[in-house]
């Protein structure tokens, strides 16, 4: 069972780590992203930092879906680094109802829309793209914060 799709340029950390693992009782991460896998020196620091108590698999995203269908008891959470990953990732995994943004990194050419997220037009457009797919959009750091309320008409 998918627990939370989250959005994250930091990808694993301790936020991820310490909140939302424990908060969801999730036992199975998975870093979804077509770049990650085949970068050793990532890998590797992804499987240091990640829960003791966690499976992590590190996988392009269209092998999501064969890892979540083969081991259907887990509870997954499952992280990409931005919106346009987010959007791939409903394309194969159509299951997908809503989506956690906690932090997309400040660029030159992006706008705020919360406090840690920071999307720029292709991302923004992405973000539409999802919205239009019916997906919620929640902006939220950790659990115990508040859910930020965010229009992303802009």
């Amino acid at each position: 069972m998918i627990k939370l799709v989250r959005v994250d340029h930091r990808l694993l950390h301790g936020q991820v780590i310490f909140s939302w693992t424990k908060q969801l009782g999730v036992n199975h991460i998975i870093v979804a992203d077509n770049k990650v896998p085949n970068d050793p020196m990532n890998k590797m620091a992804l499987s240091i930092a990640k829960p003791a108590e966690a499976k992590l698999d590190v996988v392009p995203i269209g092998e999501v879906a064969s890892i979540v269908e083969k081991e259907k008891d887990d509870l997954y959470m499952i992280l990409v680094k931005g919106p346009q990953e987010a959007l791939e990732l409903t394309d194969v995994l159509e299951e997908i109802r809503e989506i956690n943004f906690g932090g997309v990194a400040k660029k030159a050419d992006s706008k705020p829309y919360g406090k840690a997220v920071y999307l720029n037009e292709n991302e923004l457009e992405a973000t539409h793209k999802l919205i239009d797919k019916g997906i919620e959009i929640f902006v939220q750091q950790v659990p115990s914060s508040a859910i930020e309320h965010v229009n992303f008409g802009n």
